[in-house]
């Protein structure tokens, strides 16, 4: 484990993380070691067999640990049961792990199922100058290093739909904190907040889960809020989606690509340059008989009647599903009925 000194890097981003790694965690770090102006820290205490680079560090760090930091800073017992239940503590990252951002301009939190680009597509002078927020989802969210970010999350008001911090820390279940709740206040806030669109739908591959389709696997990488599929290809710290649009292949490159808790076989040897093709690492030797079949694929799908109107809200009602328990319940609390919350029954 290194130590944790001072750094020439501005950025941290931050991934605690407590059981198997995804498979294809290797290429994570690997990838990660390309964008040499972020440092990334590895939060666990799973077995860990990877390499570290210079800019990315392991923390070896109990669940315990966290939770007890987490108490510490509210003053009451929390709910952290299971990993999972980590996203509802994503905003307050700023102070669960203050020994580790406190020499960053900027932290972040970010996930373990993600192929790095370039984040510099993201991340350009202009943003961070005038933004305090940059992204504002679960997979990855970058602030300021300032008091007032690494605290507004306590921050509290009845009409904010979603539940507050505090809220969050009472019940084992996973609120969305990080997605629904810590969003809503910045907004209560005036905190200046990237686009979400802009950062997901326009920047970043964020591949549909396979929990949004009945199809078996291997299934086609779909784009959230698209209707067609894409091949990925990463070469030396780069990403580029293709894509069929018009009979014509599109080719552009994105910041990262996030393959969203898919299991995704490896056929690899080298690792700097690889495609990834319906939940398929391939040699990159393949891409041009993957982007015949991607024309297939595509054809088959609209012939199945997969309209793009359809898509976008077929694969909405999933994302609004995640979270509907929570805001139904905050929603009958701002209607009267005060004692609804789902605390857990001792």
């Amino acid at each position: 484990m290194k130590n944790i000194t001072a750094k020439s890097n501005k950025i941290c981003l931050l991934s605690p993380y407590y059981g198997t790694f995804p498979n294809y965690f290797h290429i994570w770090i690997e990838s990660a070691a390309k964008n040499t102006n972020i440092d990334f820290y590895i939060i666990s205490d799973s077995e860990f067999n990877y390499q570290l680079y210079n800019n990315i560090f392991l923390i070896k760090r109990p669940l315990t640990a966290i939770k007890n930091k987490i108490e510490q800073i509210t003053g009451f017992q929390i709910h952290l049961e299971k990993p999972y239940k980590l996203c509802d503590y994503r905003p307050a990252y700023g102070l669960i792990f203050d020994d580790i951002i406190a020499n960053y301009d900027y932290w972040g939190w970010c996930d373990p199922d993600i192929i790095w680009g370039n984040l510099n597509i993201l991340l350009t002078n202009d943003i961070l100058n005038n933004f305090d927020v940059i992204g504002g989802c679960g997979q990855l969210t970058i602030m300021k290093n300032t008091y007032d970010l690494n605290h507004y999350f306590f921050y509290q008001n009845k009409n904010i739909q979603s539940f507050s911090f505090l809220e969050a820390c009472k019940t084992k279940r996973n609120l969305i904190f990080d997605e629904w709740g810590a969003p809503e206040i910045r907004r209560k806030l005036n905190i200046k907040t990237t686009s979400l669109y802009e950062w997901l739908f326009t920047k970043a591959l964020d591949i549909i889960p396979p929990s949004y389709t009945t199809q078996n696997r291997p299934y086609p990488l779909m784009i959230r809020f698209n209707s067609f599929p894409i091949l990925v290809e990463y070469e030396d710290g780069h990403i580029w989606g293709y894509s069929i649009v018009n009979n014509e292949i599109i080719k552009k490159e994105y910041a990262y690509c996030h393959l969203q808790k898919r299991k995704i076989d490896i056929y690899l040897k080298v690792t700097n340059h690889f495609i990834i093709f319906n939940e398929l690492f391939l040699p990159i030797e393949m891409k041009d008989i993957c982007i015949k079949k991607l024309k297939e694929t595509k054809s088959t799908l609209l012939n199945k009647g997969r309209s793009t109107n359809r898509n976008k809200f077929n694969r909405f009602i999933p994302f609004l599903r995640e979270a509907k328990i929570s805001l139904f319940f905050r929603s009958l609390r701002l209607i009267g009925y005060k004692k609804i919350f789902p605390y857990e029954k001792k």
